[in-house]
């Protein structure tokens, strides 16, 4: 498991207030209780690429499958860079501890509200997890930008959509969801933070710590 959470210390679904894990001296990107929707509020490019390999490279030590899901794959760079900072890149990818995922078609699934291919992937991820027989971890990591390049384009519906979809449908493991702090306060975003922040169970800054000024505001 990715941790030894007790109940009550990730919330219940639908919980509006996702206040009740209450590590707040640990690094959550390091041990992130199994089942939970995690919200990373990042200040830069930076510490972003960190945080994420950071929750990655734990996961891989851990002999857990890590998914990395990005509609940025095709973007000049974007995957040198990436792999440059996961531990034994290429092996973990042959193996298939480590897998990459090209949301660029699901984001365009999830402009029509059709999160069909979403389903189909956790099942495909799922699977793939427990048929390997050498795999001792079933726990699965996922980070994954869709509903943030859903924000930063003010597809502010779409974007709940997706982020409820992922607290809707937990698995063995957890979901990693970046979102830019510069965007919280503009207009329209700042509407929906609400919603945004009730969809997730954790928020978490780039250090993988717990976020209780932004906690504060939507209670």
């Amino acid at each position: 498991m990715d941790s030894s959470s007790k109940p009550g210390e990730i919330l219940e679904k639908g919980n509006p207030s996702p206040t009740l894990y209450q590590k707040s001296n640990e690094n959550v990107l390091l041990d992130p209780p199994t089942g939970s929707h995690i919200i990373l509020i990042y200040e830069n490019q930076y510490d972003l690429d960190n945080a994420i390999s950071t929750y990655i490279n734990e996961g891989l030590k851990r002999g857990q499958m890590c998914v990395h899901a990005s509609v940025s794959l095709t973007n000049r760079g974007y995957l040198d860079t990436f792999s440059s900072q996961i531990t034994n890149y290429q092996e973990n990818l042959e193996k298939g501890n480590l897998k990459i995922v090209d949301l660029a078609p699901y984001y365009v699934d999830a402009m029509v509200g059709n999160l069909e291919s979403f389903d189909k992937l956790k099942n495909e991820l799922i699977s793939g997890a427990e048929q390997d027989k050498n795999r001792v971890n079933n726990c699965i990591r996922i980070t994954g930008d869709c509903a943030m390049l859903l924000l930063k384009n003010k597809h502010l519906d779409p974007c709940i959509l997706v982020e409820e979809w992922c607290s809707q449908n937990p698995l063995e493991g957890s979901y990693l969801c970046p979102h830019p702090g510069s965007l919280l306060s503009q207009f329209p975003i700042k509407a929906y933070i609400s919603k945004l922040f009730h969809s997730h169970d954790i928020i978490i800054d780039s250090n993988g710590k717990l976020i209780p000024e932004h906690i504060q505001k939507i209670k």
